[in-house]
């Protein structure tokens, strides 16, 4: 077991060391954007690329699932089967749909912003989710394929290159927004010119229309489920604008932002999760090592949210090209963030208790479990944010995330229970909260240095407390620790069971 649970920490190491730059890099593009562009534009970019996700969605008509569900280790012609009937049904979707909405362009352009040159900013707009989802199942085969070094190197590159784009069109040549979307498109494209060889060689041309039935039957009923996902991580922002204005968006969008470190977190587990799981799932002991992993991702959560919790006060007074790292004008809304962050561990709680519905194949939870935080999502948006303005959406972000895991949960546990450390994850959460409220109640008018101070000792009381209330023994303690150090890969099995 051991080793195994080392395994995931090794492949969690590397998507997260190059997912955790990327993400930095990109979240460096906040403090430029507000810097550099007004209020208003922030927003109507936070704004756009929330429209985009939904989107992207729509264009991979969950292809992109039913590809890891019959992508095979042990027959090759079967995975370039799927791999080719996932992409071309991608393509011809997205290809479609970009079209109508060229055409349509000028006439749904005013609904969206109002700058200046919206239609051209639409237009770019429209050409990016079609793009985006051309990488999707390139992206797919090397994650299943555990090509985890060139998949996160590739997807590194990408950031990098939209970053500096970013600088290049939006600080130095003045672009405004529109220089936003030419970057990311222009990423885009090099993306796509990168990963012609991985589509080249897994083309197959052998039309298996059974494949192709079972495909659509899996990966059709999961499309509400991810739409429902992404109506939990962006849909308060258009009701947000809706409600009030682009400039409330573009508070709450950066300070949203300022919880990256958890979200980052989330991410590299979930990419290394759903391969760790589906390889496993058939051990003897498969149940027992799926709950102490959710044990360990609860305290690792933890430590993420004080230390963020406690110090992002001291990095947004950074001094950054411009002004200050996240202009002050933005200050005012920082307190979302311990709410946006309590919002993505209940996010990972979900990504844990999917394991046992993606096992026993019974996908159709899916949407009812995350469909319900996704009404729960809406209803507190529009409730709250009229009486809290963007600290509602932030709740609303909260309580959704907090209905899907309980959702899917009460599913998961019933088709395949696992018995979780709940007295230890509860021990965990509560001790987090107190040492959070203590800490950082207690230091709000000292000055930085004794405020610092303090709070780093709230920090490092916190395993201690877990130490001596016995949550974790010494043991314990010292496989966490090695769970955060790069590991030797077991060695792939050629006839590993294929999901």
């Amino acid at each position: 077991m051991k080793s195994r649970i080392l395994s995931l920490a090794s492949d969690t190491l590397v998507y997260g060391i190059f997912i955790l730059v990327g993400r930095f890099l990109t979240f460096l593009l906040t403090p430029f954007y507000t810097n550099f562009l007004s209020v208003e534009e922030v927003g109507d970019v936070g704004n756009f690329f929330s429209l985009i996700a939904f989107m992207n969605v729509i264009y991979s008509i969950g292809m992109d699932t039913a590809y890891f569900r019959f992508y095979s280790h042990s027959d090759q012609t079967q995975s370039r089967t799927a791999f080719t009937f996932a992409y071309l049904s991608i393509l011809v979707v997205s290809l479609f749909a970009t079209i109508v909405l060229l055409v349509l362009s000028q006439q749904i352009a005013p609904t969206l912003t109002q700058l200046g040159e919206r239609n051209t900013i639409v237009q770019l707009a429209i050409l990016i989710p079609l793009t985006d989802t051309l990488m999707v199942v390139p992206y797919a085969y090397l994650r299943m394929t555990r090509q985890v070094w060139k998949f996160s190197v590739v997807r590194f590159l990408l950031i990098l290159i939209a970053v500096g784009l970013n600088i290049l069109f939006v600080v130095v040549l003045r672009y405004g927004i529109i220089g936003v979307f030419i970057a990311q498109l222009i990423a885009n494209c090099i993306g796509l010119v990168v990963l012609v060889p991985i589509i080249y060689r897994q083309f197959g041309w052998q039309f298996d229309s059974q494949l192709f039935r079972n495909m659509l039957k899996f990966g059709l009923p999961t499309i509400p489920a991810t739409f429902s996902g992404i109506v939990l991580q962006v849909v308060d922002r258009p009701i947000l604008k809706y409600l009030t204005n682009s400039n409330e968006v573009g508070i709450y969008m950066v300070n949203y932002r300022l919880a990256i470190p958890m979200m980052l977190f989330v991410a590299m587990f979930d990419y290394a999760w759903r391969p760790f799981y589906l390889s496993h799932y058939e051990s003897s002991d498969a149940k027992r090592l799926f709950s102490r992993i959710l044990t360990y991702f609860v305290f690792a959560s933890a430590v993420v949210f004080l230390f963020v919790g406690f110090f992002m006060d001291f990095i947004v007074r950074l001094p950054f090209f411009g002004g200050k790292f996240i202009e002050p004008t933005y200050w005012q809304g920082m307190d979302i963030i311990p709410i946006v962050m309590l919002g993505y561990i209940f996010n990972g709680f979900y990504i844990n208790f999917t394991a046992g519905i993606n096992i026993q194949k019974v996908t159709k939870y899916l949407p009812v479990s995350i469909g319900i935080g996704a009404i729960v999502n809406v209803l507190f948006n529009f409730i709250s944010i009229p009486i809290l303005g963007y600290r509602g959406a932030a709740w609303a972000t909260f309580f959704a995330y907090l209905a899907s895991a309980g959702i899917v949960y009460y599913y998961s546990h019933r088709v395949y229970p696992i018995e979780f450390q709940w007295k230890k994850i509860f021990s965990i959460g509560l001790s987090m909260l107190v040492i959070y409220f203590v800490f950082y109640g207690s230091t709000n008018e000292l000055g930085l240095l004794p405020k610092f101070l303090i709070r780093l000792c709230g920090l490092v009381i916190f395993p201690i407390i877990l130490f001596v209330t016995k949550v974790f023994d010494i043991k314990e303690i010292s496989q966490i620790k090695r769970l955060f150090r790069f590991t030797k890969k077991e060695p792939r099995k050629d006839n590993a069971q294929s999901f």
